[in-house]
């Protein structure tokens, strides 16, 4: 990576402290923090090799703080870390989802670079370009630090090592961000791929930081996620058989079985594996451990659960109420330690350039979607949705202020904590979601064409609707749109979402009936829920009418000249005729107006031409 110049490496305390004023660092100390980090991540292999006792960490998601609370639990800021010999290993997923992505990665680089061999970072799937791109990092960093800088940590990125081996007195533990591959047989199969490249959707790369243990509990298997409800969960009597198979929930890489794992960890002299990647309502799970897998089981020493996930971000989203968890591996003890954390109280991110830069990119692809929440707002108007209650006074309700909502976690009977039970990661390779969005526009592209029975509202506008054509740049940025909305990856709106979209992305704050307001305002065909179709529709209905306005314009502004020159001649004829015989220069002036005229005209017709 290119050099900046030289400067000291900021103090955690510090940097701490400047994040959680929501201070930024200036682009120089930004880039030094990542090209330093970068430098030293550069050196180490594929696979760390690491002494117990040793502090593991699953997703962080741009939960900072979130995150700061973490390392206060484990003790990092006290001056006893420094002395000790405990180590800190975190499994991936940094950034995207949380609003401080930014703040989260600058502060592990910086952990990186005062404690070069205490603390080390592995690559999740977010870590990438595609990913981060799609997900909301790429989005932040443009409006914090600016794109260069964005590209610098895709950079940094691709230097991240992919999985550790941790030694203990009982054996060894397999740390990786996801799991397994069928094309991986061994530890120095691991080593030998070249990590520093964008991972591809198919290969050993993409499984490392996509796959995922086969579910394990009913409601889990290949299920939508509005079709899961809060019920306890029932496990699964028999072991699945099948080692590999494809991971239609993400869209990419496979589910793996116990045989599979048993498998690797046996043939590399490994105790357990512990991974990340998927939201766990406790903050960690035991895979693979009930009586069920015993007879299965080929390790050697089967005192502990074969897979480990564990969760560091909690009430991810602001949404599930989940707990996170770190893991303690330690040296001598027969055990690991679980820590459990609430979430942590947290403002909302100051307003800062961000939220303007991202409106102004979509309005310089869709100049007629309205500036802040008055696309929601027109949209009511045009779909004649009223108004209910005091919409007018506090909007706090759903989303309320800087900080109180963290403290509030979600209604266990709300739409999204309904779906809890074990978030079995709704969150879809890019590829494979725009694959779901492009069948979509597809299908609306030809629903345009053969108007079928609408509903009473839909009829309203449908005219309007059906000659309208966007260009793929303003389908992609729809889509995009759409995407930001819909956190938990459902292709559904919900009102918290729309919520938390104009919180987040366009600074402000409404309450819960204006959210549901606007779901309704969205819900074009008036089917009950809004999805991307509805989302194209309203789209179609407000670039119809921007058309239409335009085009008056366009006519107005055509005429408005030749209007103009009428009334001149007008003018100068009355002024001729009235005083042209009695002053000369009267008459000079109007004959000097009409060849203006004249030559104004016809180079008006050869540009024409």
């Amino acid at each position: 990576m290119t050099n900046t110049k030289a400067m000291e490496t900021p103090s955690l305390a510090k940097l701490r402290s400047q994040f959680e004023k929501q201070e930024q660092l200036n682009t120089e100390e930004a880039l030094q923090l990542i090209h330093r980090a970068h430098d030293i991540m550069d050196k180490e292999a594929n696979v760390l090799y690491l002494d117990a006792p040793v502090v593991v960490f699953g997703d962080i998601h741009g939960q900072f703080f979130d995150l700061m609370k973490l390392l206060d639990k484990c003790k990092f800021f006290h001056p006893s870390f420094a002395e000790s010999d405990q180590t800190l290993l975190f499994l991936g997923d940094y950034v995207d989802r949380g609003a401080f992505s930014c703040e989260v990665m600058l502060f592990l680089l910086c952990m990186k670079i005062h404690y070069p061999t205490r603390v080390f970072l592995l690559r999740g799937n977010h870590e990438c370009e595609a990913i981060s791109s799609f997900y909301g990092f790429r989005l932040e960093c443009k409006g914090k630090y600016g794109l260069s800088v964005y590209y610098h940590f895709t950079q940094c990125f691709q230097a991240l090592p992919l999985a550790a081996v941790v030694s203990a007195s009982e054996g060894r533990v397999f740390c990786v961000h996801a799991g397994l591959s069928p094309s991986l047989k061994s530890l120095s199969d691991i080593d030998a791929i070249e990590r520093r490249q964008e991972p591809a959707t198919t290969g050993a790369l993409c499984d490392l930081l996509w796959s995922d243990p086969v579910p394990e509990y009913e409601g889990e298997v290949e299920e939508p996620p509005s079709t899961i409800a809060a019920a306890p969960r029932q496990q699964i009597d028999s072991p699945d058989t099948m080692k590999w198979r494809p991971n239609g929930v993400r869209g990419c890489s496979f589910y793996y079985n116990c045989t599979a794992v048993y498998d690797f960890l046996t043939a590399n002299n490994l105790m357990c594996m512990v991974r990340a990647h998927e939201m766990q309502d406790e903050g960690y799970l035991f895979h693979f451990s009930s009586p069920a897998y015993f007879d299965l089981d080929t390790r050697p020493s089967k005192e502990f659960p074969p897979v480990i996930s564990v969760f560091s971000a909690a009430n991810y989203c602001d949404t599930y109420g989940n707990m996170a968890a770190y893991l303690v591996i330690q040296k001598t003890s027969n055990r690991f330690d679980v820590e459990q954390t609430q979430h942590a109280v947290h403002p909302y991110p100051r307003s800062f350039r961000q939220s303007e830069g991202i409106w102004a990119t979509f309005q310089a692809t869709l100049p007629y979607i309205p500036a802040s929440k008055d696309f929601f707002e027109s949209m009511a108007q045009l779909n004649h949705v009223p108004k209910s209650g005091n919409t007018t006074s506090t909007d706090e309700t759903l989303q309320s202020g800087d900080r109180d909502d963290a403290e509030k976690p979600p209604d266990a009977n709300g739409g999204s904590r309904r779906r809890l039970t074990r978030r079995n990661s709704y969150e879809k390779h890019p590829q494979a979601l725009s694959k779901q969005l492009d069948a979509i526009t597809e299908e609306w592209k030809t629903q345009r064409e053969e108007v079928s029975t609408p509903t009473r509202r839909a009829s309203l506008h449908q005219r309007e609707v059906v000659d309208v054509s966007f260009t793929p740049k303003e389908i992609e940025v729809l889509k995009l749109i759409f995407a930001l909305m819909d956190t938990d990856g459902d292709l559904k709106l919900g009102a918290d979402e729309i919520a938390r979209f104009i919180k987040r992305i366009l600074g402000e704050t409404i309450n819960e009936q204006r959210a549901q307001r606007y779901v309704q305002a969205l819900d074009y065909n008036q089917d009950g829920h809004v999805d991307l179709n509805d989302l194209l529709s309203c789209a179609a209905l407000l670039k119809k009418r921007y058309n239409s306005r335009m085009s008056t314009v366009s006519i107005l502004s055509r005429w408005l000249p030749w209007t103009s020159t009428a009334c001149v001649l007008a003018g100068v004829f009355f002024l001729y005729r009235r005083f042209g015989r009695r002053y000369r220069w009267v008459k000079q002036l109007s004959m000097l107006v009409l060849t203006l005229i004249a030559i104004s005209f016809y180079s008006t017709r050869r540009r024409i031409k």
